[in-house]
């Protein structure tokens, strides 16, 4: 499949495989691994057997940053590194008894796998066109309307259907079988409390009685 991309918009777990592919894929590996001063054509000699394998850009940096049991590999690659030397020493681990490559750390597909996978994916997700109401919902949606522009016209009615609402919220936190409480229960609640009474000292002021006195 000839399609031309961005080395920057590259799918991650598409294994390239002509010429073009190949070359777009070591720029958006080079891209990725921050390697800015790498050699493209180096390092294309050493990827590209493993394109040949089955290997895509996921899988690659994975490789460079864990070992096939799963442990780190160590370090980034510093500046005094040349990229596609680090890139082979990190490789040499994914080697399986130093005879073939092992499988790729992440399982990739064909450009055209993923080609197809994304549109399903962008007709999936596009919005679909409206369905026309029905009758009976033409004329829901015009009364749902006509009630919204009611209580818009009237401001004290809009206020009064609040204090309602309000008013229906706090009738149901009553216990069932009781009266609603008044102001004259509230008043008898607090005429019933009883403050303790302290004496005053008539000459300094001072609250009597408080502390008990030591014998």
């Amino acid at each position: 499949m000839r399609v031309r991309l961005d080395p920057r918009q590259w799918p991650g777990r598409v294994i390239p495989e002509t010429d073009a592919e190949i070359d777009t894929a070591v720029e958006a590996l080079c891209l990725r691994a921050t390697w800015p001063d790498a050699n493209r054509a180096a390092v294309r000699r050493v990827v590209e057997p493993w394109f040949g394998e089955g290997w895509s850009v996921d899988a690659l940096l994975a490789a460079v940053d864990r070992r096939p049991d799963g442990t780190r590999q160590g370090s980034p690659r510093n500046r005094d590194q040349v990229a596609h030397d680090f890139l082979r020493a990190r490789l040499r681990s994914w080697w399986q008894g130093g005879a073939r490559r092992a499988r790729p750390p992440v399982a990739g597909m064909t450009l055209g796998a993923w080609w197809r996978i994304n549109r399903r994916n962008a007709r999936l997700t596009q919005p679909r066109a409206a369905r026309p109401l029905s009758a009976a919902g033409t004329l829901a949606r015009e009364q749902s309307r006509e009630r919204v522009r009611a209580r818009l016209k009237d401001p004290v009615e809009r206020s009064r259907e609040l204090a309602r609402r309000r008013q229906e919220v706090l009738d149901s936190l009553l216990v069932p079988g009781q009266r609603v409480p008044t102001f004259d229960d509230a008043r008898k609640l607090l005429a019933d409390v009883r403050l303790p009474a302290h004496p005053v000292c008539s000459r300094c002021g001072c609250r009597q009685g408080v502390l008990p006195h030591a014998a």
